[in-house]
């Protein structure tokens, strides 16, 4: 326990003291059994008595546990984790990088997830583009997973077993031009798309293009597909700029999921 009183704590306390702490919690929700002093030193890069002494003060406020040389997570983090869940969850917890996408691209921004049936794609957030030419989208319209860019980076990332389920049981009907509608077609736009980590999609809407990145979670599992669509015409001029800023905007949605940037591999 530490003897100093919280005003001298205060003033003794340097600034990287609270980054630290979260680092800590970050470190240790990755790990579930928890991790050693020594484990937790050479993953953060700490020294030991500076690292001793703040495990010490999280333990006293229940937000670590100390057992058996190993430390992990304590009740009072978990409660912060689930009032934060409940009062800011997802569509909301990643809004801020889907309005920075908005305003880098000044195109119609999207999240979408997998109805229930995997037969659909389902908006679950939408910013929509200023423009009067612009591509439309309202908060829990559906689409055709096998149309859609968001779709396709759904179905891409889906575990084996739900990609031929849908394969086997779906009808692929021609939207535009663009649209893939063979199952041999739609595998190798599978590999495609894990290999290049987005998809760059005109078989919706004859006229726009549409570009998806995907969203993990803490587990490295598909979550979610974020991206945006507008007219091919001004896709055709940013195509280089659109594809790294939907890509960048998936890998910063899937950290404050809590992924790591391991993808644990389909099945």
């Amino acid at each position: 326990m530490l003897t100093s009183s919280s005003e001298d704590e205060d003033r003794a306390a340097p600034p990287r003291a609270p980054l630290r702490v979260m680092q800590v919690i970050a470190t240790l929700a990755k790990h579930r059994n928890g991790l050693s002093l020594s484990q937790l030193s050479e993953a953060l890069q700490l020294p030991k008595t500076s690292l001793f002494s703040l495990l010490r003060s999280l333990e006293s406020g229940g937000y670590i546990i100390s057992e058996s040389g190993h430390h992990r997570l304590g009740q009072e983090t978990h409660s912060l984790a689930a009032l934060i869940q409940h009062t800011d969850g997802f569509p909301g917890n990643v809004r801020p990088w889907l309005s920075q996408l908005h305003k880098a691209c000044e195109e119609t921004v999207m999240v979408g997830v997998p109805a229930d049936n995997w037969r659909h794609l389902v908006y679950v957030d939408v910013i929509e583009a200023s423009s009067w030419l612009r591509y439309s989208a309202n908060v829990g319209a559906h689409r055709p997973l096998y149309s859609t860019s968001l779709g396709l980076t759904l179905l891409a990332f889906a575990p084996t077993e739900q990609q031929q389920r849908y394969l086997e049981t779906s009808q692929f009907e021609p939207v535009t031009a663009h649209t893939i509608t063979t199952r041999e077609g739609l595998m190798k736009a599978f590999r495609q798309i894990q290999e290049e980590g987005c998809v760059c999609s005109a078989g919706s809407i004859e006229g726009a293009t549409g570009v998806s990145a995907p969203v993990f979670d803490s587990e490295g599992k598909l979550y979610a597909a974020v991206g945006m669509a507008g007219p091919t015409t001004r896709y055709a001029r940013n195509v280089e700029r659109f594809v790294d800023l939907v890509r960048q905007c998936g890998a910063q949605m899937s950290r404050a999921l809590g992924y790591d940037g391991r993808y644990p591999g389909k099945g």
